[in-house]
């Protein structure tokens, strides 16, 4: 019973996370349903004047993860419906 849960566990978490190898495929000049075929949905999308950025949780690859840091944030902007820019997000942390 506890590692069913243990399971069930690690797939919901895992069930709304872009593997690190999807967003390889993510280049300049690719359309939404392009980047929606090869890495899924976005977990949030913003829209500015004419652009629009969509954020993605990217699981880390599994020798890079440990318990308290097993993703990391990727971002996928648009101008006129068209990659435009793309890649890791940085947080920027208090001093």
């Amino acid at each position: 019973m506890e590692r069913s849960a243990l399971a069930l566990l690690i797939a919901l978490f895992a069930a709304g996370c872009v593997h690190g190898s999807g967003m390889d495929q993510v280049h300049a000049g690719m359309t939404r349903e392009q980047v929606s075929a090869a890495i899924g949905p976005p977990d949030l999308t913003t829209n500015t004047a004419g652009r629009e950025c969509a954020r993605y949780t990217v699981l880390k690859d599994f020798w890079s993860r440990v318990p308290w840091d097993m993703s990391d944030p990727y971002y996928v902007c648009y101008t006129d419906g068209k990659v435009d820019t793309f890649g890791r997000a940085t947080v920027a942390h208090p001093s």
